[in-house]
C-alpha cells in the first residue's frame, strides 16, 4: 500500500481536552518548591508527587507524534507539499513564541551583556537553537526548550513516514530512534561544550524521539487495538509508570528525569502507556473522553500552548510580587493560576488564532487545519 495525497484531517475533541491536563501538569511540576509546602511528612509526599509531573511534556510529545501521523502519514511530500507543511508548523508555533520572547527581551534589557551579546542571545532564542545547547536551553522563556525538540520531530516526520511505508514502523522506527540517539551522544561527547550526555537524553530530539515515534505507532495502529479497553488500560499504565518514577526518585534523591533510569522510564515506557490512552480517547466512548470533550475543556485545550509559554517567565514575574502583597500565599497561588488561564485564553483568541489564519492565508494559500491536529506542545 502506498501513501495517498490530501488525506483528510481528523479532529479528536478528547485529545484537545487532554492538552489542558498536560499543561496543568507541567505548571504543577514547576510549583514543586511552592511556599505553600512546608516540611511536614505530608508536604514531602506532595512535593515528591509534583516533582514527577514533568510527564506532561512527555504527553505533549507523544500526542504530537500521534496527531501529526494522523494528519500527514498518508500524504506524499512533494517539494510544494513539503514547503506548505513546514509553513503550517512554523505558523502554529512561532507567532506567540516570538511575541512573548521579544517582550521578555525588551523588558529585561541587556543586563550585564553587551548590546552585541544581547542581540546574539535573542537570535539564539528566536531561532530555537537554544534547545540544542545546555547552557542556553533554560534561558529567558525556560520551557521553550521543548519547542526545539518539537521542531526537530516536524523536520524528521516525512522521513519517519517514508520509513514506515517502506519498511513498516516496527522494523524501521526503533532503528531510527536508536541511530539518532547514538548520533546525538557521539556528537555531544565529541563537543562537550554543547552539553552532557544526560542533557542529550533529557532535552534534545536525539533522546526524545521515541516519545514521538510511539505516538506515531499508535496512530498507525488498527482502530481495534486495545479491544475497547485502551483508555482504561492507558490510564492504569500511566499511573504504574508514575509509580516507578516515584521509586526511582526515592533511590536517586532527585527528580527521576535527572537520572538514567528515570530517562528510560520517561522516554521509552511512559509513551507506550500514553499512546494507549491516546488511541483509546480517539476510538472509544468513555466517561473520561466525554469529560475531556466538554466546551470548557476544549477552550482550555486550545489555549494550552499559550498557557504553557506564559506559565513561567515574564508574566508570573510581574504578577507574583503584586499578588503576594494583597493575598495570602494560598490565595496568591490560586489567583496566579486563574490570571494565567485568562491571559492564555485571551492570547489564544486575539493573537494566536488570528496570526495563524493570517499567515496561512497570506503566504500558504490554504486554510488552517483542525486545531487538535495542528500541534500539541509543549506545544508539549
Amino acid at each position: 500500500m502506498k501513501p495517498v495525497t490530501n488525506a483528510p484531517a481528523a479532529y479528536y475533541p478528547a485529545l484537545t481536552g487532554l492538552r489542558a491536563l498536560a499543561a496543568l501538569a507541567v505548571y504543577c511540576f514547576h510549583q514543586r518548591d511552592s511556599p505553600l509546602l512546608g516540611s511536614s511528612a505530608l508536604d514531602a509526599v506532595i512535593r515528591s508527587g509534583l516533582s514527577e509531573l514533568h510527564i506532561g511534556v512527555s504527553v505533549f510529545f507523544t500526542l504530537s507524534g500521534f496527531l501529526i501521523t494522523k494528519r500527514y502519514a498518508k500524504q506524499q511530500f512533494s517539494r510544494a507539499a513539503w514547503g506548505q507543511y513546514v509553513w503550517h508548523r512554523a505558523a502554529r508555533i512561532l507567532p506567540v513564541y516570538v511575541l512573548l520572547l521579544t517582550a521578555t527581551f525588551a523588558v529585561q534589557g541587556p543586563g550585564g551583556n553587551s548590546l552585541g551579546n544581547w542581540l546574539g542571545l535573542y537570535v539564539v532564542n528566536v531561532t530555537l537553537v537554544k534547545g540544542l545547547v545546555e547552557r542556553w536551553f533554560l534561558g529567558f522563556i525556560p520551557q521553550a526548550w521543548s519547542l526545539t525538540v518539537e521542531e526537530g520531530f516536524y523536520l524528521l516526520a516525512p522521513l519517519v513516514f517514508w520509513l514506515g511505508w517502506r519498511y513498516r514502523p516496527a522494523r524501521a522506527w526503533p532503528l531510527l530512534a536508536a541511530g539518532l540517539g547514538v548520533l546525538g551522544l557521539a556528537t555531544y561527547s565529541a563537543l562537550p561544550a554543547l552539553g552532557t550526555r544526560l542533557f542529550v537524553l533529557q532535552a534534545t530530539i536525539f533522546g526524545r524521539l521515541p516519545e514521538f515515534l510511539v505516538g506515531a505507532a499508535f496512530a498507525w495502529a488498527p482502530p481495534r487495538t486495545g479491544r475497547g479497553r485502551a483508555t482504561a488500560g492507558g490510564v492504569a499504565a500511566m499511573l504504574a509508570v508514575l509509580g516507578f518514577m516515584l521509586i526511582a526518585q526515592q533511590f536517586s534523591n532527585k527528580v527521576s528525569l535527572n537520572s538514567y533510569p528515570g530517562v528510560l522510564l520517561n522516554n521509552w515506557l511512559l509513551p507506550v502507556a500514553t499512546g494507549l490512552l491516546l488511541h483509546g480517547l480517539a476510538t472509544e466512548r468513555t466517561r473520561l473522553g466525554r469529560a475531556l470533550s466538554t466546551p470548557p475543556a476544549q477552550q482550555l485545550g486550545r489555549a494550552s500552548y499559550c498557557f504553557y509559554l506564559l506559565h513561567m517567565g515574564l508574566l508570573p514575574a510581574i504578577l507574583e510580587p503584586w499578588l503576594g502583597r494583597w493575598l495570602s500565599v494560598g490565595g496568591a497561588a490560586a489567583a496566579l493560576l486563574g490570571l494565567l488561564g485568562l491571559a492564555a485564553l485571551a492570547l489564544h483568541h486575539y493573537f494566536e488564532q488570528p496570526a495563524y489564519r493570517w499567515l496561512l492565508a497570506r503566504f500558504a494559500g490554504g486554510r488552517p487545519a483542525a486545531s487538535s491536529t495542528a500541534i500539541s506542545v509543549p506545544r508539549g
